[in-house]
């Protein structure tokens, strides 16, 4: 096959119109995968950040823990899904059912205190303790 000057002339052209258009594409393509990224890690360094004081308060090292407002809260919980990976975000239910069922264990022993014998109140004790470890187990892995 032979093709003729003209022939080459609008093959060239017609790469030199295409050519603009894929380097954008990659590069808007390349930008948003950065954007993505830089968004994760500061997902990833707030979410660690809360958590943390968190498993702290569940290991009782941290007395003076202040839970999120619930708007910061909402917004925290809406960044973790929309910017973590599957894997983390499995890490994060496991980690906040855990800490859900300290707090649980937690407000039945301080609802117990004036009313129980000590011997009950040990036992939730022990409960809470179960759950704060694991909680703080979830959280070092």
């Amino acid at each position: 096959m032979s093709l003729t000057v003209g022939e080459v002339a609008l093959i060239a052209a017609g790469i030199g119109l295409v050519s603009p258009l894929i380097a954008y594409w990659a590069t808007a393509r390349l930008d948003r995968e950065r954007w993505i990224r830089e968004q994760r890690s500061e997902v990833y360094i707030e979410m660690l950040a809360i958590y943390g004081r968190m498993a702290r308060k569940a290991s009782h090292q941290e007395g003076g823990y202040t839970e999120l407002s619930p708007e910061e809260w909402r917004l925290l919980q809406a960044q973790v899904e929309a910017f973590t990976s599957d894997r983390v975000f499995a890490i994060r239910d496991l980690y906040l059912n855990a800490f859900d069922r300290f707090l649980d264990a937690l407000g039945a022993v301080n609802e117990a205190a004036d009313s129980s014998t000590t011997d009950q109140l040990l036992a939730r004790q022990e409960l809470v303790d179960e759950h704060a470890h694991a909680a703080d187990n979830i959280m070092m892995t």
